[in-house]
């Protein structure tokens, strides 16, 4: 049980098909390869521990209640092998959708998010990880002892905030139990409601529909098909309501163009007259005669003694009689739209020391113990606490319909702020804002270490006289001590082991006996 286990979960409910899978792999490998790391891992089932919480703003937290996983992953590194990279990978099956979370722990119950996604109907989505390794602690005490110590202080408290934001976590939260929890229907219910899902995870995610308005408040004892049935409904009245509201915005934007159309039409006054006014076979063109005289309402104007009976400019008298105005606007009445207009627009949103006892169920702890573990047991000095951190350059394949081909595109940083913005209102209805717990999750927490060579291999057996099996051996079971929480000599399968190590490694035991 405590062999190093490749870094591939299944995500899944009991006695249920898989909805997908997360890996941490390497990139450098070939394709015929085993691409998953290793990692010396420890189950904490969610009923044995506290409730972590996930913060989405300052004023809701997400409670997680689901089964915990802690990593503890050596990578080994060799002078001529290079830096070597790695992904996070998350695929998702058809018809199956979950969400993920990538942050850093933040204290003993809480996760840091950084991103989050949601994964749908064959998305894959792969992450660069990113590994910046921290110098050891002996070369860190070499490095201030030469400070003041105040500046000594200062560092140490540097360095202890590094190795607590070193701890990496990856949370997977299920959807459909979630929603099933959420809406008041029993386990299961949404298994085969594909399109009820759809539509449910739409009106949460593009219009922040309230839970209340769809979810189950009838007579708790009714069975499992009338509740879908009820919930079925109140979706279908909600889509009902979007979609008319849908129509209507068409609509309007249909009688907006029309309008410019027959704005457009009407041809732009010619500059012929004197300053600029327009000339009177222009006025005669677009309202029938030339206006001099305007009259509203009442009997025609009166002839000028003496006027002629043209039409031209000056002479002459219109006949012309505009309607009287009907229900003139009030002045009053205008300038208060205007106000409101004005208010609208300006409202409108745009964008440890040696001997403490130390919490094994506090993560952010854990670099610290390993620190101690290896200032105290590795004398070679090449063993190496490590930050993980998902880097830029994500990409996903995602197949749009089921006629076309999956497509690989890379997300912009834009687009992974999008998907994180649209994951967070996913939660934050599922949650019901912090009030409703989630218990189908599963938070995995991974410690990194570098057992750094300052050779290659043969220059290490060779130049050096040093078995890097041994050595890879001594820091694994460091690592696999502090992970599980156990002695050496009970991570061991047989007593053969023990004695080559303990005769190799004397210091590995000494404290156990």
């Amino acid at each position: 049980p405590f062999a190093p286990k490749p870094f591939t979960y299944a995500i899944r409910r009991p006695d249920h098909y898989p909805d997908g899978m997360l890996s941490i792999e390497e990139t450098t490998l070939g394709a015929n390869a085993d691409a998953s790391i290793e990692t010396m891992v420890r189950h904490i089932p969610g009923n044995q521990n506290t409730s972590m919480y996930i913060p989405l703003n300052a004023a809701t937290s997400v409670e997680i209640t689901g089964d915990r996983y802690l990593h503890g992953w050596i990578q080994h590194r060799f002078e001529s092998m290079g830096n070597p990279s790695y992904n996070v990978v998350a695929r998702a099956r058809q018809f199956s959708s979950f969400l993920m979370v990538i942050g850093n722990m933040a204290g003993k119950d809480k996760l840091s998010p950084k991103h989050a996604i949601i994964l749908q109907n064959k998305d894959e989505v792969l992450i660069p990880l990113l590994n910046e390794v921290l110098p050891t602690a002996k070369e860190f005490k070499d490095a201030i002892s030469s400070l003041s110590p105040e500046q000594q202080a200062f560092a140490k408290a540097y360095r202890g905030m590094q190795l607590e934001s070193s701890v990496f976590g990856v949370c997977i939260i299920q959807l459909k139990p979630q929603l099933e929890k959420l809406l008041g229907l029993p386990s299961g219910a949404l298994t085969k409601e594909i399109q009820l899902t759809q539509d449910l995870m739409s009106l949460f995610v593009d219009y922040q529909i309230p839970s209340d308005l769809l979810s189950y408040d009838g007579d708790a004892a009714s069975n499992m098909a009338a509740k879908l049935e009820t919930v079925k409904a109140h979706v279908k009245a909600v889509v009902d309501v979007v979609d008319a509201a849908k129509e209507k915005e068409l609509l309007e934007e249909e009688r907006k163009k029309e309008m410019r159309e027959a704005q457009s039409a009407i041809p732009s006054p010619p500059s012929g007259g004197m300053f600029g006014a327009p000339s009177p076979q222009y006025a005669a063109a677009a309202f029938g005669s030339a206006p001099t005289n305007f009259s509203f309402g009442g009997p025609p104007a009166a002839p000028r003694a003496g006027g002629g009976g043209g039409s031209g400019l000056f002479g002459g008298q219109i006949n012309t009689v505009l309607p009287p105005l009907t229900n003139p606007p009030s002045l009053v009445a205008l300038s208060d739209q205007t106000n409101k207009q004005e208010e609208s627009e300006e409202t409108s949103p745009e964008e440890m020391e040696d001997g403490e006892l130390v919490d094994t169920d506090d993560f952010t702890l854990i670099p610290k113990v390993l620190d101690g573990k290896i200032e105290k047991l590795d004398q070679d000095n090449s063993l190496r606490s490590t930050i993980l951190k998902a880097g830029t350059g994500w990409s996903r394949r995602r197949q749009e319909n089921l006629l076309t081909k999956a497509q690989s595109k890379p997300l912009a940083s834009s687009a992974v702020e999008e998907e994180k913005n649209k994951a967070f209102d996913l939660l934050d209805a599922l949650s019901r804002s912090g009030t409703l717990s989630i218990d189908c999750s599963e938070l995995h927490v991974v410690v990194a270490l570098s057992h750094c060579f300052e050779n290659d291999v043969m220059g290490t057996v060779i130049q050096d006289n040093i078995n890097p099996i041994e050595k890879v051996e001594r820091s694994s079971i460091i690592v696999a001590s502090t992970i599980h929480d156990e002695p050496s000599q009970i991570l061991l399968s047989g007593n053969s082991h023990v004695k080559r190590l303990g005769a190799a490694f004397p210091a590995l035991f000494v404290d156990e006996d």
